[in-house]
């Protein structure tokens, strides 16, 4: 489910009503645009003409990029016999979605480049907790057969784009927002006694201007509220859901404080989720934790 939203908008702002939301949401999407090269590469993983040679010239523009993908192709995960130097064969073995995720997780670390520090929150932190809800997503959506695992992975790595945003361009607002946490506030109730919105409707609009996929999108504004999202999204916002309130359980969290409730019964039925996957998938998700891999 690569195209916008089949049938119900996924988000939706009242420009008449909120003229003032709509506006500071279309200027931060201006302000924080995706790289040439990411641009590129999410045009082509979407397009089907497309093909390696294309990607190639893509990967290209990006040292840093292309120095990710071989890395990731040598790495232990695909246990290759012999070693692959060539970006050519390396994207061929990689495929279009695993050098699309590759190219958003390089253009998001970016944004991590500065440390900004508050309370128990730190930029740090907020990049660890995404990185871990990424592979939590990736483990849940190979346990219950749902969804595309590289699908599940890029929702997880992207499901706080909203609080990355606020971090960015709204600092002060978001440190009113982590004094509330901090005294046992939930995220989003937190945020709206701040802002006239939170963090998953500021995170899915601008995941909309940059044409991410629609699955993903759904996942960034319903990751708090997953049965709410429209019925062709509800199985990637779930196992997003999931994911982050495993890596809040687990120690690693958003904003410095372990604030996520655990999700309902409904949530875990929707991706016919047992407590013996779920033991599995928690025992997973801390040896990775534990062995440094996110």
């Amino acid at each position: 489910m690569s195209a916008l939203a089949k049938s119900e908008p996924i988000v939706v702002i009242d420009a008449e009503a909120t003229p003032a939301l709509a506006k500071l949401f279309s200027r931060i999407s201006q302000v924080t645009t995706l790289p040439a090269a990411a641009q590129r590469i999410m045009e082509l993983a979407s397009d089907q003409s497309s093909n390696t040679s294309d990607l190639l010239k893509a990967v290209e523009g990006d040292p840093v990029l292309a120095a990710q993908v071989l890395r990731r192709v040598n790495s232990a995960f695909y246990g290759l016999r012999n070693r692959v130097d060539d970006l050519r064969s390396a994207i061929a073995l990689l495929g279009f979605r695993e050098i699309r995720n590759l190219a958003l997780t390089v253009y998001l670390s970016r944004m991590f480049d500065s440390t900004s520090k508050y309370r128990g929150f730190s930029r740090e932190g907020l990049w660890q907790h995404s990185v871990a809800v990424a592979h939590a997503a990736r483990l849940i959506s190979v346990t219950c057969r749902r969804e595309s695992p590289d699908e599940a992975y890029l929702a997880g790595l992207l499901h706080d784009t909203g609080l990355i945003l606020l971090d960015q361009y709204m600092a002060k607002y978001l440190m009113q927002v982590i004094d509330q946490v901090s005294e046992g506030a939930q995220t989003c109730d937190a945020e709206h006694q701040v802002l006239p919105f939170d963090h998953t409707l500021l995170g899915a609009y601008v995941a909309t201007q940059w044409s991410f996929p629609a699955g993903v999108i759904a996942a960034i504004r319903y990751h708090h509220q997953p049965l709410e999202a429209p019925s062709d999204y509800r199985q990637i916002a779930s196992i997003t859901t999931i994911a982050n309130y495993l890596c809040h359980r687990a120690g690693v969290s958003s904003l410095g404080t372990q604030n996520a409730f655990a999700p309902s019964e409904k949530v875990f039925a929707t991706l016919s989720l047992d407590q013996t996957q779920l033991a599995e998938i928690w025992e997973q998700l801390q040896e990775a934790l534990q062995s440094s891999a996110v």
